[in-house]
């Protein structure tokens, strides 16, 4: 037996054995069964709803859909208690008969799927309506089978009533319908949705077995209460998870997104989206090293905007700033992703190329290229540039200097030219 498989054996053994027991205590005395599984099953609805409204604030918008889902197994339990104290031999309501607990059993699946109908085919709805659609519903449903309006559902000797039979098959037929919406929903993860899934075809089953019985102390009693038992457990462990866990793995989401995007603005220049200064200066640092270490020959290009000044002056700071951008996407598109090029200050760019078969002055004319063909101004726009070479992180100072010095001076003698 290879490890999966032990995985899976162990843990179905305690489920199984669970349910094994509690067949046999079932054979044993059903009184006993019906109240331990009616009351797992009441604690664990009220344990859904207690969880759904004290993490709501924590419930991302696709999951408020379990805060929903806590206003339901609010309601519900309610009714599932008066069904198990009124059940057939417990001797709360001695004058009652099996009629009323399977009365009170209708009523709250009833309730419970009017409420994933109402979630799923009305999504608009807001909570408080929710509730107090439920609320009135549940009152309703008590009042009319203590005053003896609600309709037979049980008739000792003979069985289940007509009624009680058809209402079960319509029950799944609309959760056979939620079933459809729930695929359809856009918004809801995988998660949120298998558990959903698994929970109404649970449900189903439920009502399918509770079609089946003729006597309240009968096998398809005990499998629909089963049945009915795990669809709430799917519903509270989904809850758990969507509520508790996965909004701490939300929030640590967004703080790595907050984490990220204080880096963005730390390392990036906001106008162009270049790498700034900051970044620079850490890579100088560190990268410089490990270029130096694994004996990679790197280029510097030190680029500047030509008359930028005039630009400014002559035409406003709000078309500078295009220019800027604009020679920026040039750029970009004229290098590689393992070069780093930055927005030095102003009008001023670095580029160091890294390991490049392209030369600097290769680059610099695709940059150029791009800058004539993209120019969407009624003025050109050009560059002075300067480049040097270095293998090793010290050389890096000097490198730049030569750069820089080119640069001006290629600047020098254009204005010198248009003199």
């Amino acid at each position: 037996m290879n490890s999966k498989i032990k995985r899976i054996f162990y843990s179905l053994l305690l489920p199984l054995s669970i349910l094994v027991m509690l067949f046999l205590l079932s054979r044993r005395n059903y009184l006993l069964y019906h109240s331990i599984i009616e009351f797992f099953a009441i604690f664990t609805g009220f344990a859904i709803a207690l969880i759904a409204f004290s993490t709501r604030k924590l419930l991302r918008d696709e999951n408020t859909i379990f805060l929903k889902l806590g206003i339901i197994y609010f309601y519900v339990p309610i009714i599932d208690f008066l069904h198990t104290i009124s059940y057939k031999g417990m001797g709360v309501f001695s004058q009652w008969t099996a009629n009323q607990p399977t009365q009170f059993w209708i009523a709250g699946r009833t309730l419970e799927v009017l409420g994933f109908v109402m979630i799923f085919f009305f999504p608009k709805l807001k909570e408080k309506y929710l509730s107090l659609i439920l609320g009135l519903l549940t009152s309703f449903s008590i009042f009319s089978i203590f005053s003896g309006f609600f309709p037979p559902c049980f008739f000792e000797g003979k069985g289940l009533t007509a009624f009680k039979v058809f209402m079960e098959y319509l029950l799944v037929i609309a959760l056979a319908l939620t079933i459809l919406k729930v695929f359809e929903h856009k918004t809801l993860s995988r998660s949120v949705k298998k558990t959903l899934l698994l929970s109404i075809v649970l449900t189903i089953a439920g009502e399918l077995s509770f079609t089946l019985y003729s006597d309240v102390f009968g096998f398809f009693n005990f499998l629909g209460h089963v049945f009915r038992f795990l669809s709430y457990f799917v519903i509270f462990r989904g809850v758990v998870v969507e509520c508790l866990t996965n909004p701490m793995n939300t929030l640590m989401s967004e703080l790595e997104k907050s984490r990220k995007k204080l880096e963005d603005l730390a390392y990036y220049d906001k106008l162009t989206g270049l790498y700034n200064r900051n970044f620079f200066e850490e890579f100088v640092k560190k990268q410089l090293m490990l270029l130096e270490r694994e004996n990679i020959a790197s280029e510097i290009i030190v680029i500047d905007i030509d008359d930028f000044k005039h630009i400014n002056d002559s035409y406003g700071h709000h078309i500078g700033d295009e220019v800027l951008k604009l020679v920026a996407e040039s750029i970009k598109e004229s290098t590689r992703s393992s070069d780093i090029a930055v927005r030095y200050g102003g009008d001023e760019f670095l580029i160091i190329l890294t390991g490049s078969d392209d030369g600097a002055r290769d680059v610099v004319k695709r940059i150029e290229t791009k800058l004539k063909e993209k120019n969407r101004f009624d003025f050109p726009i050009s560059i002075s540039y300067g480049t040097s070479k270095f293998l090793t992180a010290s050389e890096y100072k000097s490198a730049f200097v030569e750069a820089d010095s080119k640069m001006y001076k290629m600047k020098d003698e254009r204005k010198m030219t248009i003199k």
